[in-house]
């Protein structure tokens, strides 16, 4: 089989008759309850609110705002960082954004993309980091990022004179 023909069976073999719905959970040692937002355009009266399944709550209320992710990327001077962009988020962002300045931790940040045929089974990316923010008027702005792994232990032990005598000549 080629390339062409595995990629048509491929794109054959794909329902396309679901639309995906993306969605962003925020969370913060300082706020309650995470913030959860599904993209789109926000409708008073009509479309202001999904409720999708999430782990530990089945009806888990997500807020219709537009938001936009930019991918890393590599240019010629280095690699670019991830961002996360959420218009008109004044009203929902800006007492928890308010709050996490004191903490100096940055936000957790659940990305997850729902298929409407099958929601109970959404694409989910963890451990995201949400740091620098910069809120104006109209958005909050915001670098993505993993957690750096290079300043975790492994494996989950400190190495001390204790408990690894050896690495310290004794």
């Amino acid at each position: 089989m080629t390339i062409s023909a595995a990629l048509a069976e491929a794109y054959a073999a794909n329902d396309v008759s679901a639309d995906l719905l993306f969605t962003i959970e925020l969370n913060h040692i300082t706020i309650e309850a995470p913030l959860r937002f599904v993209q789109g355009r926000h409708v008073k009266g009509v479309y202001e609110s999904v409720t999708l399944p999430v782990p530990g709550d089945p009806a888990a209320v997500f807020t219709v705002v537009d938001f936009s992710c930019q991918l890393p990327g590599q240019e010629e001077g280095g690699t670019t960082q991830a961002r996360l962009r959420v218009d008109n988020v004044s009203r929902y962002l800006h007492e928890a954004l308010r709050a996490a300045v004191s903490a100096d931790q940055p936000y957790d940040l659940i990305y997850r993309e729902y298929s409407t045929k099958d929601p109970n089974h959404p694409e989910i990316y963890t451990g995201l980091r949400l740091g620098k923010v910069k809120v104006s008027a109209l958005s909050a702005t915001g670098d993505l990022s993993y957690e750096e792994i290079e300043m975790r232990n492994f494996p989950t032990r400190t190495y001390d004179l204790v408990t690894y005598p050896a690495l310290y000549g004794q």
